[in-house]
């Protein structure tokens, strides 16, 4: 009997080093290498023969059997039925108008955050009425106050929302 009958390794292709291991490390380690490697098979990105598998680290940029495969170039064209040829670019989103919706959104929220945290105690208890939608009746009887106060109070308080975030819309 062989003193190596049973001995896992884990192989390091960047030290060029096998690391002895048990079955179940051995296992653990492989599992998810063996689906990504499978998975870049199954799409053309690997041609690692069954003698290499046990050398995938899943660095496909440093592997020596890394291919293109299905991946093509956002200038690929395609021709569409009346002979138009179109590139993947063109239909592609402008990613800096997202960004700048994004950032426009993000600054009218910090805004909106800052003009909030600056009401007073009952401007806010105004605006949660108003966010529960509540009749006038129930939010001022939830505030103990008149209906007509509770309205000249939250017509008040909207208006210097609207004033205060006029800039941002």
């Amino acid at each position: 009997m062989k003193s190596n009958d049973n001995q896992h390794y884990i192989y390091l292709r960047s030290t060029r080093e096998r690391i002895p291991c048990t079955e179940q490390e051995f296992h653990d380690y492989y599992r998810d290498i063996d689906t990504f490697r499978k998975k870049q098979q199954r799409h053309g990105r690997c041609v690692c023969p069954a003698a290499k598998r046990l050398d995938c680290d899943m660095d496909c940029a440093t592997c020596p059997f890394s291919r293109a495969g299905d991946s093509l170039s956002l200038d690929y064209t395609t021709t569409n039925d009346k002979g138009n040829e179109r590139s993947w670019l063109d239909d592609m989103p402008d990613v800096f108008a997202v960004v700048d919706v994004g950032i426009e959104d993000a600054e009218l929220l910090d805004a909106l955050h800052l003009l909030l945290e600056s009401l007073s105690p009952e401007d806010m208890e105004i605006c949660k009425a108003i966010m529960a939608d509540l009749s006038e009746r129930a939010a001022a009887a939830s505030l103990n106050i008149s209906r007509k106060a509770f309205m000249y109070r939250r017509d008040k308080v909207l208006t210097h929302l609207k004033n205060s975030l006029k800039k941002y819309l």
